[in-house]
C-alpha cells in the first residue's frame, strides 16, 4: 500500500506515550495503525463519533436525564443520527422513579 501524504499531529509526549501502551495493550502495531483504521473507518461511514458527558444519575436530576434521552430518541426518529446508546444501568435506573 503507498501512502502519499503524511498526517502529522503535534500531541504531548505523555499522550504520545499513553497511545502507544494503549495501542500495543488493544493489538496494534502503532498509533499510525489506529490513525489509519479510524480515519478509513470515518470516511467509508463506518464510524460514528460523539462526544458524551459522564453523568452521575445520583446527583442528577432524573427529569433531565430523561428529557436528554427524549432529545435523543427526536434526532434518531429525524435521522439526525443513526445509533442510539444508552446503557441498561443508566435506563433502569430512570424507571425506577
Amino acid at each position: 500500500m503507498t501512502y502519499q501524504l503524511k498526517l502529522q499531529i503535534p500531541i504531548s509526549e505523555e499522550l504520545n506515550n499513553k497511545l502507544k501502551k494503549k495501542a500495543k495493550e488493544v493489538g496494534f502495531s502503532s498509533v499510525n495503525e489506529i490513525a489509519r483504521l479510524l480515519l478509513t473507518n470515518f470516511v467509508n461511514n463506518n464510524l460514528v463519533i460523539s462526544f458524551v458527558s459522564k453523568l452521575d444519575t445520583e446527583s442528577s436530576n432524573k427529569e433531565s436525564l430523561k428529557q436528554i434521552i427524549a432529545d435523543g430518541l427526536i434526532e434518531y426518529k429525524e435521522g439526525k443520527t443513526k445509533k442510539l446508546n444508552f446503557s441498561k444501568s443508566l435506563h433502569s435506573q430512570l424507571i425506577e422513579d
